[in-house]
């Protein structure tokens, strides 16, 4: 399995508009949706409200979540796409992210 995050796995904002989104799993966090993809692969994307303030910290999560993703690509179904949005910020580690969407995208697959 190839390490990277390609432009045919990432959502684009007009990707999120007139899709369907169904909640799969939640967390203290984060909140997980997913829909059908037409694509092939599993596709990824990240939502951070602007009512958490500082544009470094959420620029800082949506990296963390999408490194997630790419790590973890195995998880997370094809041919589906996936949104996570950001309901209150976590501390912005790697261990701290990892361990959340862990124990999130465990929830989704026993769905």
């Amino acid at each position: 399995m190839e390490h990277t995050l390609g432009k045919t796995e990432r959502l684009h904002k007009r990707d999120f508009r007139f899709t369907q989104w169904v909640r799969a799993g939640k967390t203290p966090h984060f909140l997980l949706f997913k829909s059908k993809s037409e694509q092939r692969t599993a596709r990824f994307g990240v939502v951070v409200s602007r009512r958490i303030k500082g544009a470094v910290k959420r620029n800082r999560i949506k990296r963390l979540l999408r490194e997630y993703f790419r790590l973890h690509k195995q998880e997370f179904r094809a041919p589906l796409a996936y949104s996570v949005r950001v309901t209150e910020m976590p501390e912005p580690t790697w261990d701290a992210v990892s361990r959340e969407m862990g124990a999130l995208t465990a929830r989704a697959a026993a769905k």
